[in-house]
């Protein structure tokens, strides 16, 4: 049936009069999709810059491949994009800003054009096609490419389900992929036929660890016909592997197609027929399946008439459709496009076709998909900060907003509300549940407290989806995507996430707003029970082949040697970080358990200090002109000794699974080893004076090291990109006088290391981290993990007003203004909130947790204001 049809040009036009004035106007998703070498992704931030809604399922995208791009400019595409790669197809679900094995690309499309000529379905490489980085385009709902033989790519997206609109080329010239020498044994030849190829194998591959890259294991294919003719499809696919090496995770899947101005009509003529009834212009074809080698070309699989195809496990075939359609006589001149709708669920086929059916109904043009999905964001997620037009420079800094509200935007695609999609919790399927938690290690510090702040709502269906993993599972996820628990590469840090949220809800706001702002909505005694699980019972030790000791895919692989030693020995990998990090843990879960007056509160509060245990306090190391420094974490043998060998404060050996620290240098883990505890770590550094000397030292350039080249950002031991080192510029706030140095240092990163430009991250944004962390350095905020307190710095625009607890009953507003910020007036005089003088560079949650109005009176000199109560530390000050 043809509709109203609006092409791409007047779909602009008329897309842009709608947002004209709108926040999702200085959204650019493509900020974090390129490295420092122009053309590559390495050391980019990995994002997804395709069509999604607000922690929607269905994240649909372009999957590039690397191979057969220029040298050097290699790397796994883990969220499906590269800025340089062959497009390979078109799929549903991705992850943004994630390192590791691939993840995902699944569920795909990949439009063809002409006779297919020298076209092996069974291998993308035979298809592939390149396009232009420079004209692709990316905004809050759309996004579109042109491939190099002419065929545009516009896509949008719902909660489950996709709108892909192709436009083929008339000209027949642009038709690259087309080698005339070899034609297939069917069909005749026709330049415009326009195909779509459905391949149930397409993944995206790990070429690093093809161990851990993902397979297809077995499908099912159904196509049929709708009742205005059109063809459609259905079926599920079933995979393993990837990031998290889930067992098997089956997805089911319904799509189908229609020419919206009747251009363009189904042919059967590369079709092998083989029966009467099959669907006009569609056929199914399989092959032997190898997910590293591809069929030759001479044992292509070609497409025939059977409308049913099945891979049954240990079969080792893949299977595949192919849709073409010819122009229509009494409309070739025109333009000639396919819309495919395309739903998935982790349920059922009807499922799927329900989503679609509700979500993409045919009175929705791509042109209202897209304004529906603007207006979600706009919202849900951007209007939670306002920078107000007061006239001033600083607010007016356009590329400053395209890094906020981008920033803003890219916090809000992951983790993934799977609600109802898990077919694991048939008989829970009404719990809030969330996946994608990639990684609970990077995004509990700044992204979690983020959404308790801005996106609330969700934020506490987050939390219960956290608990239902461990009521329903046994375990709260340190990793997981796939609905599967997996990696854990240190502590437990949903420990940190729940104790967060309680210390900040329940204690922190108790007295001002009762049950705070998440209400009823998160049951803490299971909570509770979640996380003094992680602290007491060992996990079964799943082997993992980059560790020697395994159990990687939850809790506290290495609490035998915790709870006996009460330090973690080289007997276990990444010893170092598990060291440092289980004590902390174990402070976030005593916070709890203080607040809720359970007994455990005090062996917890004892175990809070076992990083002591973990504190060589005769490793030290020289940096050449600056001084020699003495104290660091580091790595027990067996017997309790210190580990020498290869020891190294400025590195961290290999940085991996199998050694002592993970992704972190030994130096930079000094910072974060304690937060709970920052006057003893000042103390075992030496005092004020020489702790500021060791921060200063950590911003020089020169001293850096490498963890991994996707996770380095300039040449100073301080890593900008790492999460490690997020709190280290903040740090200044724990001497007296020092908030100057703060602004200093938190200013300077942004400016060095954010842009926005597709360079505009420091490494991977590690689903939402670094974005995060980015908005709370913008507003002048920084949250500090399981304790309720903010430490300050400085905004950087001269008016903001921001909605706290939106969606809730304790929905408020903070104001803060900073009179006299210019580029070169940055530095504040006096801070006052709600009226009142602060001498202290920090503020309580009960305290912003009441909104009202923070001053920042800025001049152009360093000012001492910040000379009173230090932030909160487990050791008192002295």
């Amino acid at each position: 049936m043809a509709r109203s049809y609006l092409s791409f040009y007047s779909l602009s036009l008329v897309s842009a009069t709608l947002a004209r004035a709108r926040l999702s106007d200085y959204v650019d998703p493509l900020i974090g999709t390129e490295g420092a070498t122009p053309g590559s992704a390495i050391a980019g931030g990995n994002s997804f810059p395709g069509a999604s809604l607000p922690n929607a399922m269905s994240k649909v995208g372009i999957d590039t491949s690397y191979l057969g791009v220029p040298n050097e400019t290699a790397v796994d595409c883990n969220a499906g994009f590269s800025p340089l790669g062959n497009v390979t197809g078109v799929s549903m679900m991705h992850v943004s800003g994630t390192g590791g094995v691939p993840t995902y690309g699944l569920i795909s499309q990949m439009p063809l054009i002409g006779d297919l000529n020298g076209i092996n379905l069974g291998s993308n490489t035979s298809y592939w096609q390149n396009r232009s980085f420079s004209e692709e385009t990316a905004s809050v709902g759309l996004f579109r490419t042109k491939l190099l033989n002419g065929i545009a790519i516009d896509i949008s997206s719902t909660e489950h389900a996709g709108l892909i609109q192709y436009t083929f080329p008339s000209d027949v010239a642009a038709q690259e992929n087309i080698n005339a020498s070899v034609a297939l044994p069917i069909g005749e030849s026709s330049a415009q036929t326009a195909h779509v190829l459905v391949d149930l194998t397409h993944v995206l591959p790990g070429y690093g660890t093809q161990a851990y890259s993902q397979k297809f294991l077995h499908g099912g294919l159904h196509l049929s016909t709708g009742a205005d003719g059109s063809p459609s499809y259905r079926g599920a696919a079933t995979y393993t592997g990837g990031w998290s090496q889930p067992q098997t995770h089956t997805l089911y899947f319904c799509g189908n197609f229609t020419s919206p101005n009747g251009n363009l009509q189904p042919t059967s003529d590369y079709v092998e027929q083989n029966t009467r009834d099959g669907v006009p212009g569609a056929g199914t074809f399989s092959w032997p399946y190898d997910p590293v080698l591809p069929p030759s070309f001479d044992q292509r699989p070609l497409p025939r008439s059977y409308n049913d195809v099945v891979a049954y496990a240990g079969s080792g075939m893949g299977i595949g459709a192919l849709f073409s359609w010819n122009p229509s006589s009494a409309n070739s001149s025109s333009e000639k496009a396919i819309e495919a709708r395309l739903g998935i669920s982790y349920i059922s086929a009807e499922q799927a076709c329900a989503n679609v059916a509700n979500e993409l109904p045919e009175s929705k043009n791509l042109n209202d998909v897209v304004e529906q999905a603007r207006e979600r964001w706009e919202n849900g997620v951007l209007s939670s900060i306002e920078v107000v037009d007061n006239g001033s420079v600083a607010s007016s800094n356009t590329t400053l907003k395209r890094m906020l509200y981008t920033a803003m935007y890219q916090t809000g695609l992951m983790p993934t509300d799977k609600t109802g999609e898990n077919p694991n919790w048939a008989t829970n399927a009404s719990r809030p549940y969330f996946d994608d938690l990639y990684t609970v290690w990077d995004i509990y510090r700044t992204l979690m407290p983020l959404y308790h702040l801005l996106y609330t709502p969700t934020y506490s269906r987050v939390l219960s989806g956290l608990i239902s993993i461990f009521t329903i599972e046994g375990f709260l996820p340190a990793g997981r995507i796939a609905n599967w628990n997996g990696r854990v590469q240190g502590g437990s840090h949903a420990d940190m996430v729940l104790a967060d949220a309680y210390v900040k809800d329940v204690v922190s706001l108790s007295g001002q707003h009762g049950r705070g702002e998440l209400g009823n909505d998160v049951d803490w005694e299971e909570a509770y029970k979640a996380v003094i699980h992680d602290a007491t019972q060992l996990p079964i030790r799943n082997e993992d082949p980059v560790a020697f000791d395994g159990a990687t895919k939850e809790g506290r692989g290495a609490l035998d040697d915790q709870l006996r030693l009460h330090f973690i020995t080289r007997n276990h990998t990444r010893s170092i970080s598990r060291g440092v990090e289980y004590p902390q843990n174990d402070f976030a879960i005593y916070s709890m358990a203080k607040g809720m007056n359970r007994s455990q509160q005090y062996i917890l509060l004892d175990r809070a200090s076992w990083w002591l245990n973990q504190w060589n306090p005769y490793a030290n190391t020289t940096l050449a002109g600056v001084g020699s420094f003495t104290g660091f974490p580091g790595a027990r043998n067996q017997d309790g000794s210190w580990n020498f060998t290869d020891y190294d404060p400025l590195s961290c050996g290999g940085c991996g699974w199998g050694d002592d620290i993970y992704e972190a240098k030994v130096w930079e883990t000094a910072f974060s080893t304690a937060p709970h505890d920052m006057a003893k770590i000042i103390q075992l550094m030496g005092g004020d004076d020489a702790f500021v000397q060791r921060l200063d030292a950590s911003f020089l350039p020169g001293f850096g090291t490498s963890v991994g080249e996707n996770n380095d950002a300039g040449s100073a031991l301080f890593n900008p990109g790492n999460e490690p080192s997020f709190m280290t510029p903040w740090l200044y706030n724990y001497a007296p006088k020092k908030n100057w140095k703060t602004v200093n240092q938190t200013r300077a990163t942004v400016d060095a290391f954010y842009s926005d430009s597709r360079s505009g991250y420091p490494g991977n944004i590690d689903g939402g981290a670094l974005p995060s962390w980015l908005i709370f350095n913008l507003i002048g905020l920084y949250p500090v993990s399981a304790q309720p307190i903010y430490l300050l710095s400085a905004p950087r625009f001269s008016s903001l007003s921001i909605k706290l607890f939106s969606g809730t009953p304790q929905a408020t507003r903070l104001n803060i203004t900073a009179p006299g910020l210019s580029d070169t007036s940055y530095y504040p005089q006096s801070v006052t909130f709600n009226g009142r003088k602060l001498d202290r560079s920090w503020l309580t949650h009960h305290e912003l947790g009441g909104g009202g109005t923070l001053v920042y009176r800025m001049g152009s000199m360093p000012a001492e204001w910040d000379d009173g109560e230090r932030p909160p530390s487990l050791t008192p000050w002295h």
